[in-house]
């Protein structure tokens, strides 16, 4: 509702289009979720962007219950542990983030191309 009520102190409530949140049954839920009842008062469907952030950790969650049999809602896990305890031993010079290595094979021009095509 205050969503709602900032969007029409603002003269926005015609002109909101795309709504972007969590993934939390708070926004999401068919019943009692937020974006159920912001297109309920703007009386049309709305164009709904989940938080990448969120999704990618939805995605990783994943990846780990099934490769590492390994469920934790807790920052401690055990996997990463062991890596963060035999990180100054690593050598990093043989690995390199992914927007190095991006840069790497292609040039931003490049990539721009690619993404104005799209």
């Amino acid at each position: 509702m205050a969503v709602w009520n900032v969007l029409k102190d603002w003269g926005l409530e015609d002109k909101a289009q795309i709504l972007c949140s969590d993934t939390t049954s708070s926004n999401t839920g068919r019943i009692n979720g937020a974006i159920t009842f912001l297109e309920l008062y703007a009386d049309r469907e709305m164009t709904y962007f989940p938080c990448r952030h969120h999704i990618y950790e939805l995605v990783l969650r994943s990846v780990f219950e099934y490769e590492l049999n390994e469920v934790t809602s807790s920052p401690d896990v055990a996997f990463f542990k062991e890596i963060r305890e035999k990180w100054n031993n690593l050598g990093k010079e043989n690995y390199m983030d992914g927007y190095k290595y991006l840069n790497a094979i292609c040039s931003d021009s490049e990539i721009l191309s690619n993404v104005n095509s799209e």
